[in-house]
This record gives C-alpha cells, sequence and structure tokens, in this order.
C-alpha cells in the first residue's frame, strides 16, 4: 500500500510516501521538509498566521518534489494520511484542507493522524522490532508526556505538561541566555562544550508534581543569568550555565520516567519527540535500568510525514479507519492521544 503523508501542525511542511504492507514491513520511499525557522526568528517565536501561509505555499511544492523522489505518480497513492492536531488551528486547517482536495481529486481514502501518536511510532521507522507495551516519553516543543502504550490506539497516560513542555523550557531558558531563535538546540551544542559537574544550582523540580511542571526553574535560571551578567562574568561562565540548565531539565524529565517505569515494570523505553535528539537526553536515558531504550532517527525527532503516513497506513490496515473523501474529516487543536482514535472523521 503507498501511503503519502502530510504533516502541518505547526512551523514545518512535510510530506513523504511510504510503502507499507504489514506493522513491521514498509519503505520510506521519500521525505521532503520545508523548515520556516527563518520566517519567525524576527518574531521571537512561530507567528500562527505566518505559519499557515507558509504552509500554503509550500504544499504544492513539497507534494511535487516528494512525489519525484518516490517516482511514484499521484494515481498510484492508495491512501492520504494527514496530521488532524494536536496543534496550530491554521496550520492544521492548511494540511487538512490541502488532503482533503487531493482526496477527492484522487478518489483516495484519508486518514487523521494524531501528530503525538505519530512522534510514539517514530522509532519504529528504524526499529520494525519494537513491539508493545512500552514506555513512552514524547518531549517536543509545544508537548511533554509519558504514555504506557499497549497498542496502535491504545494509550495510558502517566504525565503530562501542565506548563511549558520540555522544548519550550530549552527554548525559553535559551532566550533568558541571549541565543537567537530557536535557541534550544544551540543552547544544548554549548552545554555539551562544557566538561565537568557545573557549580551552578538549579532546583530539582518535577519532584512533587503530578504532571511534568517545570515551575520555578526559569526564575532561578533568570536569576542566576542576572547574577552572572553583574558580576560581568556571563560570558566566560555561559557554557557552564547552559550545561547547568540541560541537566536540570533532562533530570527533571527521566526522575519521571524512572518512577513510571518502576510502577510500570515494562522492559521498553521509547524517547521520542524534538527533544530526543538532544545528545545528552539521549546518554542518560541510555543508562535507566531498563532493558530497552529506543530512539527515533534524528530526521524524525522533529516534525516529519513520515511518522504521520505509517501510523495512517497501520490505522487502515489493522482498523480500517479513513475519512474517504468525507468533508467531516476535521481538525483538533486539543486531542489527547488517549482519544486518538475517536475522532478521526
Amino acid at each position: 500500500m503507498l501511503v503519502l503523508g502530510i504533516e502541518t501542525s505547526c512551523d514545518e511542511t512535510a510530506t513523504a510516501v511510504l510503502n507499507i504492507s504489514s506493522p513491521g514491513s514498509f519503505k520510506i520511499l521519500s521525505e521532503c521538509v520545508a523548515s520556516q525557522t527563518d520566517v519567525h526568528r524576527a518574531y521571537g517565536g512561530v507567528v500562527p498566521e505566518l505559519a499557515s501561509r507558509e504552509h500554503l505555499t509550500a504544499l504544492p511544492l513539497l507534494l511535487e518534489e516528494c512525489l519525484a523522489q518516490s517516482q511514484v505518480p499521484l494515481e498510484k497513492i492508495d491512501l492520504i494520511g494527514v496530521t488532524c492536531g494536536p496543534g496550530l488551528k491554521g496550520c492544521l486547517l492548511t494540511g487538512v484542507e490541502f488532503a482533503k482536495g487531493l482526496s477527492i481529486a484522487s478518489r483516495v481514502p484519508t486518514v487523521g493522524v494524531n501528530h503525538i501518536e505519530g512522534h510514539v511510532w517514530a522509532p519504529r521507522l528504524i526499529h520494525p522490532e519494537l513491539e508493545p507495551p512500552f514506555l513512552a516519553l514524547i518531549a517536543s516543543g509545544g508537548h511533554s508526556e509519558i504514555q504506557i502504550v499497549k497498542g496502535i490506539g491504545e494509550y495510558e497516560l502517566i504525565a503530562r505538561t501542565v506548563d511549558d513542555a520540555a522544548g519550550e523550557a530549552f527554548d525559553k531558558s535559551a532566550a533568558l541566555m541571549d541565543f537567537p531563535y530557536p535557541g534550544g538546540p544551540a543552547l544544548a551544542q554549548m552545554a555539551d562544550t562544557f566538561a565537568g559537574k557545573p557549580r551552578f544550582a538549579l532546583p530539582k523540580v518535577m519532584r512533587e508534581a503530578k504532571g511534568l511542571s517545570f515551575a520555578g526553574l526559569k526564575t532561578a535560571i533568570s536569576l542566576l543569568v542576572q547574577r552572572e551578567k553583574q558580576s560581568g562574568s556571563f560570558q566566560s561562565s555561559k557554557a557552564e550555565i547552559a550545561s547547568a540548565v540541560q541537566n536540570a531539565i533532562v533530570d527533571a524529565l527521566l526522575f519521571k520516567v524512572g518512577k513510571a517505569l518502576e510502577a510500570s515494570r515494562l522492559s521498553t523505553l521509547v524517547v521520542t519527540g524534538g527533544v530526543s535528539a538532544n545528545a545528552y537526553l539521549r546518554e542518560k536515558a541510555m543508562s535507566l535500568r531498563v532493558p530497552h531504550v529506543l530512539f527515533p532517527a534524528k530526521q524524525h525527532c522533529m516534525d516529519n510525514a513520515a511518522m504521520i503516513a505509517y501510523v495512517a497506513g497501520i490505522r487502515f490496515l489493522i482498523c480500517g479507519e479513513c475519512g474517504s473523501q468525507k468533508e467531516s474529516l476535521e481538525i483538533h487543536p486539543r486531542w489527547p492521544i488517549e482519544h486518538a482514535g475517536e475522532q478521526l472523521v
């Protein structure tokens, strides 16, 4: 089955074509991604209206490029998978309406995919042996959550973001340290240049909170940066501060993951989402007391259409879920993964 994936949940436009015959037997034929980082840098964050317009411009071009790379004409596509949520309303709407148009024109059924569910299964794109049940830490720019994965469409929430997601914690900390947008990756890169244990003590968050909360961390970082600037030592200690920030964020996430592993007694941990590209997070996750720790490929940590096409194809094969040209395929800006199978059409 040839599946076209479309992803427009935030500020990256992505398309992909996969050939899927079973959950463990598939091949990525092509992937295309258009980033909008340069568009939003001047504003210090994603501007939803601008993001939607960029998707509108990029989608037809990426579709053409993706089909050309895969050497699959549109009339040979068997299924279209598109992100319906969660995400920015206008961005989701652009992708879904584009998919509807393709569905009607080519008479191809459409599956609406939960973006977080895409991240959960992204590691299987390079680890086809991955089988549930497993524990998943999804850590991205807009979402952080820990889920017990029992199968496609079967999830049990352990904890979820109550304020900033992990990616936001990195980016906002980076902004306090004068890194240009998006600062999170630059902060992490600088942190990795510091050898040794940072002398700066930042609060250990998430110890008592039921959800995933970084409450108090940004305030502590802001006060630390102000103190170092006033003393004139900020530039010389910037890498050490970055290391302390990265340590604090990763430590908080893995503290919660460790507790969830103890309670669930699962033998496999999946770490996925944009922040799973972080080298320090990967290193520390591998040291947890769990037999198997899996990550996506670096290009599949970020928002991508391969994971959307994969989930769409598996849902169609296993569950028979599709929109099939129905105009009722809707967007869901807030769409908990536990309800991923309830709002597809």
